[in-house]
């Protein structure tokens, strides 16, 4: 468990100080530290010279939180007479780290001329916690990729059908040119039923970072995206008799 936010009283009424101690109680992540050395934050008598004198003895100004008002010049935590218990609670919530935030979800674009075959890759791929988008032409997946969407990885057939103006290795070419200059550019993969080594030269000539051949090999996509820093995540538990 991580270490709690000790703080520490200075000054303050005996029936402030019991008031503390109640809403500390209860809160978790917080605990009252007697040493105020050890402590990482006071909560000080705004109203009491001695008090404030000690603080800014102890050089902890910015991080007290100072009951009542006017607290000294440059205090970047206060709370108002008389003291609040809902008040409080919020003022030392307010004091606690807060945890990061999660990363946004990897992207992915799929393109492919046929709307079954990319279907069945949104079902592979959906339990790795890609946000996916599709396209069902080479014309589609240029629009895509030129708007807001940033994508990690686009998966590319080479037959495209006659819908689209290029096919998957000229399109992977079209991608490589436009993306990079990007830090990180998309990881490009082709999807193809051709798995011949010629096709497979084709495509790494054509900028691709992975050939994956059809029918979809389970193991070879679930390699290529550890290799890329994705987690499957967990599978929902069966419901018995479901």
């Amino acid at each position: 468990m991580p270490e709690p936010l000790r703080l520490a009283l200075v000054g303050l009424s005996d029936t402030e100080r019991q008031l503390v101690h109640g809403v500390v109680a209860r809160l978790p992540g917080v605990a009252l530290e007697p040493d105020l050395d050890r402590a990482a934050w006071l909560v000080a008598d705004a109203e009491h010279t001695p008090s404030v004198k000690l603080v800014l003895a102890a050089e902890k100004l910015k991080r007290t939180l100072w009951v009542g008002t006017p607290p000294p010049m440059g205090s970047v935590a206060v709370v108002d007479r008389p003291l609040d218990a809902a008040a409080l609670r919020g003022a030392l919530q307010a004091l606690l780290p807060r945890p990061p935030a999660p990363p946004p979800p990897r992207r992915a674009l799929l393109v492919d001329d046929s709307a079954i075959a990319l279907r069945f890759l949104e079902t592979r791929l959906q339990r790795w916690g890609l946000q996916l988008d599709s396209a069902l032409s080479s014309n589609r997946a240029i629009e895509l990729m030129a708007g807001e969407a940033a994508y990690d990885f686009v998966f590319i057939d080479v037959e495209l059908g006659p819908q689209s103006t290029l096919d998957g290795f000229a399109l992977a070419q079209h991608i490589r040119r436009q993306h990079r200059r990007e830090p990180v550019p998309p990881v490009l993969v082709m999807v193809s039923a051709h798995a011949s080594p010629a096709h497979r030269a084709r495509g790494q000539l054509a900028g691709c970072d992975a050939y994956l051949a059809k029918p979809l090999a389970e193991v070879e996509l679930q390699r290529l995206l550890l290799r890329h820093g994705l987690k499957p995540r967990a599978a929902a538990p069966s419901v018995p008799g479901g």
